[in-house]
């Protein structure tokens, strides 16, 4: 097997979750027999993608993830003028970690401060949990209070 062209495309987890679901259909229509190491790689790969807090955690029940819900996220970026201004790389890890605040997406966007005000940083937070939503924060165990307005600390996280 050739490499002809080095990372010619980039895939998002979306694409990569896609593609082993379907080989894993066509490889059980089929009645194939996979090597046990094929079995555990994807077995293991399907475990990560689906564990919490990624944006594929609950797809199976949810569904949110889609290729018109992926192409109606970038249609109302463009249509608000923010796709342009966001690269490739940046895109893709926002698909694949679906920002829900300003400080992840402060992660995925290099030099946001610089180059969105803050209007628009918010409205990029609304386009994302509008057409790929978002999961509800966690709950505080029992007997536990969460505080948001505690400052993070050694004794506290």
């Amino acid at each position: 097997m050739k490499i002809l062209e080095g990372q010619s495309n980039l895939l998002s987890n979306h694409e990569v979750y896609e593609h082993i679901l379907e080989q894993q259909k066509k490889n059980r229509s089929k009645d194939r027999r996979v090597p046990p190491n094929q079995f555990t790689l994807t077995k293991d790969l399907l475990t990560c993608l689906r564990t919490k807090p990624g944006p594929l955690a609950n797809q199976d029940k949810t569904h949110q993830y889609s290729t018109e819900a992926l192409y109606e996220l970038f249609k109302k970026l463009r249509e608000a003028n923010l796709q342009s201004d966001l690269s490739k790389g940046e895109m893709l890890m926002i698909v694949n970690l679906r920002p829900t605040n300003i400080a992840v997406l402060s992660t995925v966007v290099e030099d946001m401060l610089e180059r969105f005000t803050e209007d628009e940083q918010q409205k990029i937070i609304d386009i994302i949990t509008e057409t790929l939503g978002f999961d509800e924060p966690a709950e505080a165990a029992e007997g536990e209070e969460y505080d948001e307005d505690a400052e993070p600390s050694i004794e506290n996280s």
